[in-house]
C-alpha cells in the first residue's frame, strides 16, 4: 500500500504546481491565496487544464491567475445560488406542512402527522422523526419550541416542525408520503409529484453544495433533474446531471416570476462577465443557454 504524500508548506504546494507545468506569474500571491485556499480544493478547478485524465501535469501556459479566477465565479455562483435555493426552501415548507395537514390533520388532537401509517413509508418516516427529533434538541432554546411545548406537550403542529427542518429532511418527508398527498401538494404547483419529488432532492442537494462550498464548475450533479421528454428531444445538448439543468429546476420551482427573472438576469450577467475565464460547456450550458433560460421565465 502506497504512503501518503508528506505534509508540504505553501511555498511548497506552488512549487508542485510550477513543477506540473502551471505557470505562476506571483508565486507570493500564489501561496497566499492556497493559504485561504486549501490546495486540494484549488486543484480540482484546474482539472480541465491537465494534458489527460491520467497525468497531473498541466497544458502549456496553463497559469495559476486563470484557474483562480474560474475559482472565484464558482464561488459567486454558490453564493447567488443559494440566495434562491431558500426562497424556494422555505416556500415548500409552507406548502407541504398546509397540504399534508389540509388532508390528514383534520381531526381531534390533530396529531396525525405523527402517526407512521399515514406514511407510504415507515421505514422512511422513521428516519425523519430521528432527524426531527436531533433538530428538537437543537432549536431547544427557541421562544416558538418553548411556547408549544409548555402549552402542548412534547407534540408540535407540522407547521412549526417543517420550520426546523433541514432542506433534506423536508425533501425525505415528501418523499415517504403516501401518494394522496404528494399528488395534492404536488398539484397545488402544477407539477406531477415524482418530478416535485425529485426536484425537492437536486435542490436540496444543490443547496448543501452551495452552504458547504461543494465545486460546481465542471462537476456531475446527482440525481439527475427530472426534464420533460418534450425538452430533452428538443435540447439533447443539455445533460439532466449538469449544473445548468439544476438551474432550470432552480428556476421553475421558484414561486414569483420576479425572482425567477432576477435569477436568470443574474446568472446571464456573471456568464457574461467573465466569458473569457470560463468554459460554460464544463456546466452544462449549451450555446443558446440564454434562450432556454428565458422560456422558464415566460
Amino acid at each position: 500500500m502506497t504512503e501518503l504524500k508528506p505534509p508540504m508548506d505553501f511555498d511548497e504546494q506552488v512549487e508542485i504546481l510550477m513543477r506540473h507545468g502551471m505557470v505562476v506569474n506571483d508565486k507570493e500571491q500564489a501561496a497566499e491565496i492556497l493559504r485561504h485556499i486549501n490546495y486540494y480544493r484549488f486543484s480540482g478547478y484546474a482539472l480541465e487544464f491537465r494534458r489527460d485524465v491520467n497525468s497531473s501535469n498541466y497544458i502549456e501556459k496553463t497559469t495559476f491567475e486563470e484557474v483562480y479566477a474560474i475559482y472565484k465565479v464558482d464561488q459567486q455562483l454558490r453564493d447567488l445560488l443559494r440566495l434562491y435555493i431558500e426562497k424556494v426552501e422555505i416556500y415548500y415548507r409552507t406548502q407541504i406542512a398546509y397540504g399534508f395537514t389540509s388532508s390528514i390533520c383534520q381531526t381531534a388532537p390533530y396529531d396525525q402527522h405523527y402517526d407512521e401509517q399515514n406514511y407510504s413509508s415507515v421505514e422512511k418516516f422513521n428516519k425523519v422523526k430521528d432527524a426531527v427529533r436531533d433538530q428538537k434538541r437543537y432549536y431547544k432554546d427557541s421562544l416558538v419550541i418553548k411556547h408549544h411545548r409548555e402549552k402542548y406537550g412534547d407534540k408540535l403542529p407540522l407547521w412549526v416542525l417543517v420550520e426546523m427542518m433541514s432542506f433534506s429532511c423536508l425533501s425525505k418527508l415528501y418523499c415517504c408520503m403516501r401518494n394522496k398527498e404528494k399528488k395534492l401538494i404536488a398539484n397545488m404547483n402544477g407539477v406531477n409529484a415524482n418530478t416535485l419529488k425529485n426536484h425537492l432532492h437536486a435542490l436540496s442537494t444543490l443547496r448543501n453544495k452551495c452552504a458547504h462550498a461543494g465545486r460546481l464548475y465542471n462537476v456531475e450533479l446527482k440525481p439527475p433533474v427530472k426534464l420533460s421528454q418534450q425538452f430533452l428531444k428538443k435540447n439533447p445538448e443539455v445533460s439532466n446531471s449538469s449544473l445548468f439543468a439544476y438551474l432550470l429546476v432552480l428556476i421553475k420551482r421558484l414561486p414569483d416570476r420576479i425572482d425567477k427573472k432576477d435569477l436568470k438576469d443574474q446568472v446571464v450577467g456573471l456568464i457574461e462577465l467573465n466569458n473569457e475565464k470560463l468554459d460554460i460547456s464544463l456546466m452544462g450550458f449549451p450555446s443558446n443557454y440564454k434562450d432556454l433560460l428565458n422560456n422558464q421565465v415566460i
